[in-house]
Parts: C-alpha cells; sequence; structure tokens
C-alpha cells in the first residue's frame, strides 16, 4: 500500500490572537460596557421616575375623591383622637379598604395603638428610587413600612405680595423642646385642617397638595400612618409624621434630632428636584434650583401670590 504524505500548503496555516490583540479586544468591549451601562441606568431611572409620577398622581386624585365624598380634604394629620395622618384616611380610594379596616378608629389619643397594620407595605406610598422604606417604629418583630409622600401644611416665610409672615405659628415662636419647626397652616394637609376646595383661592392649578421626601439623608422616615404627637395648639409644639412644612429648599435640610422635624427639605433620589402633587390632581417635577419665592408661594393655597413655582 502506497502511503502518500500531504503537506499544509504554507499559506493555509491557521493563525492564533496575539495577546495585544486579545487585550485590544477586551478593551474595546469594556469600552462598550462603560458607554452602555448609563443608558441602562438613566431608562431604568426614568421608568422609576415615571412610577413616582404616577403614584402622586394616585394620591392626588384619592384626596380629590375623600373631598368628593366628605366636602373637604382630609386632615394633614390629627393632633387628638386616633392621630392618624390622612394617609390613612384616603386608603379606601387607593384600592386599600380591607388595609383601612384594620385601624381602630376610635382608639383615643395616640397613634401607637394603630402601629399593627404599617407593617403592610403600600406601594403607592413609595417612590422606586428612595432607599429609605422602613419606619422607625416595630410591631414586635417585624419593621413598619415608611411613606415618600407628605402633606404640604404650607410655606414659612415671608409672603412676597403682603410682605407679612405667612400664617401658623413658625420659627419665631419660642416653644420649647418639642416645637418641631411648628405647623404652617396656609397649605391644604396641615394639623388638623378641613380645607375645602373653594378655600383654595389661589387656584388649584397653583397650588401644592403633596410633596415627595424619598432622599435617602432626610432622616425623618418613621410609620406611614402618623398623624401629629405631642401637640400643644398654643405654643405650635408637636411632630408631623405625615404632613411638612414648606421653609427650606429641595434636597437641603435633614431632620437633625432638634427643632426641625416639620421642616425637613422636600427631596428625593431622582436627579435635579422631587415631584410634587397639585391641587388640580396634576404632577409637577420641581427643579432643586427654584427660586424660594416661587416655592413658597406655590405652598400657599390662599396668599394672594401672581406667580408660583408651578408653571
Amino acid at each position: 500500500m502506497n502511503m502518500k504524505t500531504y503537506a499544509r500548503s504554507p499559506g493555509k496555516a491557521k493563525r492564533a490572537f496575539t495577546l495585544v490583540e486579545l487585550l485590544v479586544v477586551i478593551a474595546i468591549i469594556g469600552i462598550l460596557i462603560a458607554l452602555l451601562l448609563p443608558a441602562v441606568q438613566a431608562a431604568r431611572e426614568a421608568a422609576r421616575r415615571s412610577q413616582c409620577t404616577n403614584n402622586l398622581k394616585q394620591l392626588a386624585l384619592a384626596l380629590h375623591n375623600y373631598h368628593d365624598t366628605y366636602q373637604c380634604f382630609p386632615p394633614g394629620g390629627w393632633s387628638s383622637r386616633n392621630q392618624l395622618g390622612w394617609t390613612v384616611h384616603i386608603l379606601p380610594y387607593i384600592e386599600q379598604q380591607p388595609l383601612y379596616d384594620q385601624f381602630n378608629q376610635s382608639a383615643g389619643t395616640g397613634y401607637g395603638a394603630n402601629n399593627g397594620p404599617t407593617v403592610n407595605r403600600v406601594d403607592a406610598f413609595l417612590c422606586p428610587s428612595g432607599r429609605k422604606i422602613y419606619g422607625s417604629e416595630t410591631v414586635g418583630t417585624q419593621q413598619t413600612y415608611a411613606t415618600h409622600y407628605y402633606g404640604v401644611m404650607g410655606p414659612q416665610g415671608i409672603n412676597p405680595v403682603t410682605s407679612a409672615v405667612y400664617g401658623g405659628p413658625n420659627d419665631n415662636v419660642s416653644a420649647g423642646s418639642n416645637h418641631h419647626g411648628g405647623f404652617a397652616n396656609q397649605g391644604i394637609l396641615y394639623a388638623n385642617s378641613w380645607i375645602r376646595m373653594a378655600e383654595i383661592l389661589d387656584g388649584t392649578s397653583n397650588t401644592f397638595i403633596v410633596g415627595e421626601i424619598s432622599w435617602e439623608d432626610a432622616n425623618c422616615y418613621r410609620a406611614w400612618h402618623r398623624g401629629v404627637s405631642s401637640y400643644t395648639s398654643s405654643t405650635g409644639q408637636g411632630a408631623s409624621g405625615t404632613a411638612k412644612n414648606i421653609e427650606y429648599g429641595i434636597n437641603l435640610i435633614r431632620y437633625n434630632g432638634s427643632n426641625n422635624f416639620n421642616d425637613v427639605s422636600m427631596g428625593s433620589m431622582h436627579p435635579g428636584g422631587t415631584h410634587f402633587g397639585i391641587a388640580d390632581g396634576s404632577v409637577r417635577f420641581i427643579s432643586e434650583t427654584v427660586d424660594m419665592t416661587l416655592y413658597l408661594s406655590a405652598a400657599s393655597r390662599n396668599g394672594k401670590e401672581p406667580k408660583t413655582a408651578i408653571e
């Protein structure tokens, strides 16, 4: 048998990658991934921001439905009775009737008697971008959930039209260790409020009703049902759990453990600003560089300011 040897043509020899070529390919892949990741993150944040807007839309419409039923908006928070916040009152209007039924409306003064239901997470109260989602209270071994959406009690500062101090016991009132910043009362959802639509003299499309506090360092997160505790009407003492004053700019002032619990800045983990629900049922994103005069004006329902931050 003849054995023939076939030699491979030198021109057809296979050539492997060199180390330099492999490193170049890896570097190119790394650059492509680096370019892609920000786009993916931006897309995810856009989706979270859209969901946050939808949450506030639901809450604003729920407040309108409550008003249709009772001819007024709910109180930002009770300081007596059961000390529950507006968040509890609107539960039936965000398809949470069974959860609403768990609250004891006759519990007497003290929100603590109703801590139990707040171990339930209510997604409509939480911004998807927010990282702090738990309240400071616990029920047994379970931690309570917080809310990222707070009623706007009103502005604290000077009215740019009248040059008068906005209404409500404010920071120039010396009220001792439980002051917490006092309670504004020219908004819509404040301590013991029962505001009717007709009382929003500046117009529903020009007035905040609910604002977002979901920024990581706010340090004011409590169980989502809390209204007003330790309240003294004559001095404006007390802490508001689910409604805040508008006094400082967005993403600026955290709760420092002193007398500013009610004055914590609205803010978010969304780049550049935060969301507000408007009294007409719409939602706006307000920039953290907003002019403070316009910002305060949007927080009052009856300040007669011609211009606000809502455009």
